[in-house]
């Protein structure tokens, strides 16, 4: 089963059909020299040449038109192939000659391409083609038609079994080696992006944020176009936690983290930096849009929770650490409001809005 699933898989008929063309022109030329060179004097030349001028034709198709090619033309040619050597016997008129040799080079086609139940039937093929056309032509001294057969037919077994063994193990081999590439590549590709991503929400993490920060830092200046960071902590997470079991509070994080990469653009980003703390980027977004994504945001949190968000809108000249230190700031403004007041978890409520500065807000 492991054989046929091998061969089936690496199964190539315009590969098959270029190897063909290659077997059936070069077969073409040995039967010419074969009609040039000494040759048996009841040989029909005629009949050996007009063998070669198919075989020329019948190869020359087989290169050209090789990309159309299907597995059940191939393995017709094949198979004609066997019959145009048959008689290429036939017509040298003696059982002994050089043509039956060209029986290998079926063998070869058939145990690189095809399945074993096909090699099987072209082994099969060439054994009766063979058969017949020995018992009509003439026999030389020396072994007798059946032996040659026989013997024959042997050593066509034994090459069909050791090639196709030879061809089996080689793609057995390059199976294992693509199985072994793939899995390095997917546990790279998994490498990568826990280097790059929370494990928990799914998040990028704070390395990749300040990458992509850094980044749209550079085209907003390049491009005189608006940033703004929104920074998030979930409110009395703690609390949460401590009523109940950390494992609701990472499912917490986890349905928020999904519900406010729900509602962010394409173009926009946001990360956890740890524990309940959150930044989001929004590049070419002017700080009153910010201020409309905060509350959206604010208002995405599931199991009736809240949030605490700062907004900070880039001056055009701060670096990515002052942008988010001031983003940070405005947050723990709003949340030192919650602590204050000793706001509850009961429904998805807002904070008042202060301004910190011109282009920072806690909310």
């Amino acid at each position: 089963m492991r054989h046929a699933l091998l061969r089936t898989g690496a199964n190539d008929p315009p590969l098959t059909s270029r190897v063909l063309g290659v077997f059936y022109l070069s077969g073409a030329l040995l039967v010419v020299l074969s009609v040039l060179l000494p040759h048996p004097a009841g040989a029909n030349l005629v009949g050996l040449l007009a063998i070669a001028g198919t075989a020329v034709v019948v190869g020359s198709a087989s290169v050209m038109w090789a990309k159309h090619a299907r597995m059940w033309t191939v393995q017709t040619v094949l198979a004609a192939g066997t019959g145009l050597i048959c008689l290429c016997v036939y017509f040298a008129g003696v059982a002994a000659g050089i043509y039956s040799a060209m029986f290998v080079w079926v063998v070869l086609v058939a145990a690189s391409f095809f399945s074993g139940r096909a090699l099987t039937a072209h082994v099969a093929w060439i054994l009766l083609s063979w058969g017949l056309t020995l018992a009509m032509v003439e026999e030389p001294s020396g072994f007798s038609g059946v032996t040659r057969w026989a013997l024959g037919g042997l050593v066509l077994a034994v090459a069909a079994a050791v090639m196709s063994e030879i061809v089996v193990g080689r793609r057995a081999t390059e199976a294992e080696l693509r199985t072994e590439a793939e899995e390095r590549e997917r546990l790279q590709r998994e490498l990568e992006h826990l280097a790059h991503h929370d494990p928990l929400t799914g998040l990028a993490n704070r390395r990749l944020f300040e990458a992509e920060l850094a980044r749209e830092l550079a085209r907003a200046k390049r491009r005189d176009t608006p940033l703004c960071l929104v920074a998030l902590d979930l409110d009395e997470f703690k609390e949460y936690n401590d009523e109940h079991g950390h494992v609701a509070g990472d499912r917490l994080l986890q349905l928020t983290a999904s519900a406010w990469a729900d509602g962010l653009r394409a173009a926009d980003l946001i990360a956890r930096f740890g524990g309940d703390e959150f930044v989001a980027l929004l590049p070419d977004c002017p700080a009153a849009e910010a201020e409309l994504v905060a509350r959206r945001l604010s208002h995405g949190i599931p199991l009736g929770c809240t949030c605490s968000t700062g907004i900070a809108s880039w001056d055009g000249r701060e670096s990515a650490e002052e942008l988010i230190a001031r983003a940070d700031r405005a947050m723990y403004e709003a949340k030192k409001k919650v602590i204050a007041t000793n706001v509850r978890r009961t429904r998805p409520k807002m904070r008042a809005t202060e301004t910190l500065d011109a282009d920072t807000r806690a909310i």
